[in-house]
């Protein structure tokens, strides 16, 4: 792969990113995820539609909330990305009543890029580390 294609994937996750995360942007998520994406930690195809849900509820049960990737890597068709994630807890979040508290909790993702779009990512947060900030 050309630097250009390896710089184009991790702009593209970069955009992802915002689009889910920071800005809730339902047309750049339709844009940026291929019709068949493949979303590894819940196991399952993910339409559109059910990534721009998420999205939602993330966004019900954290104000304020942002992303940042302190690091990506692209090889191949794969970017990884090591990222932080911050926000206040206004909602009810996994059985968790809302505690109003600001919370920071770091994870790690792979996308695979095919064609200019996300056919599929591999996910791993802290979410213990964000409990313990929520319950302590």
């Amino acid at each position: 792969m050309t630097n250009a294609t390896l710089d184009a994937n991790k702009a593209l996750v970069l955009a992802h990113c915002d689009a889910v995360i920071n800005r809730h942007d339902p047309d750049a998520i339709r844009n940026q995820l291929a019709p068949d994406f493949f979303d590894h930690a819940s196991g399952r195809k993910m339409s559109a539609d059910a990534v721009i849900a998420h999205s939602a509820l993330l966004h019900e049960a954290f104000a304020d909330l942002s992303v940042v990737a302190e690091c990506l890597v692209a090889e191949r068709d794969i970017v990884a990305g090591r990222l932080v994630w911050r926000g206040r807890h206004r909602e009810e979040w996994r059985g968790i009543a809302p505690t109003g508290r600001h919370v920071e909790f770091r994870g790690m993702t792979f996308w695979r890029i095919q064609d200019g779009r996300i056919t599929e990512s591999w996910t791993e947060i802290d979410f213990a580390g964000l409990e313990k900030q929520l319950t302590e």
